[in-house]
C-alpha cells in the first residue's frame, strides 16, 4: 500500500514512521505544485510548520531548512 500527498491546496509537511512508530523514516515537505508517494506504513500531515518542526526536535531530528523568505 502507497500513501501520498497530491498537489496539495497549501504547503503540506509529512512525517514517515515504520509501523511500530519508533523510528522517523522520512520527512519533508510537498507544495501546492508537486506530490508525493511513500511505501512507509505511516504518513503524518501538517499544515503547520512549526508544529512539523516541534515533532522532529521530539524525535531527535533537527532539519535543515531553506530561508523562510
Amino acid at each position: 500500500m502507497y500513501l501520498n500527498i497530491i498537489y496539495p491546496e497549501q504547503t503540506t509537511y509529512f512525517i514517515c514512521y515504520n509501523a511500530d512508530r519508533s523510528e522517523v523514516t522520512s520527512y519533508g515537505s510537498v507544495e501546492p505544485n508537486t506530490q508525493m508517494e511513500t511505501g512507509q506504513p505511516i504518513l503524518d500531515q501538517y499544515l503547520d510548520e512549526d508544529e512539523w518542526l516541534a515533532i522532529l526536535l521530539e524525535n531527535g531530528i533537527t532539519p535543515d531548512l531553506p530561508p523562510t523568505p
